[in-house]
């Protein structure tokens, strides 16, 4: 059975090429494919600035994980960012256990990485 994932998009003011992106639901392995999908669309369309929001994202596992490193290597090499705020203890203890905590850019708040997006 596939986990729920939603993706909500809004547009950061004063910033071109960027959105800030709130992930909803579970990331893994049932639904990585659809996040990918998505997120190659906006990278096609130029948007190559994202900050995406993990408040309301419950868990994420190796593969999701995975994913977001690819996310973050792919906006880098196209001359954008992909900054990470709002972090819960679940989610972060994932991204610390397997070693991406210094591979990712992540802030504690939402406001603070959408100032640090160039």
């Amino acid at each position: 059975m596939e986990s729920q994932i939603e993706l909500i998009y809004e547009e950061i003011r004063g910033r071109e090429n960027a959105k800030l992106i709130h992930f909803i639901g579970d990331l893994d392995a049932t639904n990585v494919e659809t996040v990918l999908e998505k997120v190659i669309n906006l990278f096609n369309d130029g948007v190559v600035k994202l900050v995406v929001d993990f408040k309301q994202l419950r868990y994420v596992n190796s593969t999701g994980l995975g994913i977001l490193l690819h996310f973050s290597k792919s906006a880098k090499e196209k001359g954008g960012c992909f900054k990470i705020a709002n972090i819960n203890e679940n989610v972060y203890e994932i991204i610390e256990i397997i070693g991406a905590a210094s591979l990712l850019e992540i802030y504690d708040d939402l406001d603070e990485a959408v100032a640090a997006v160039d």
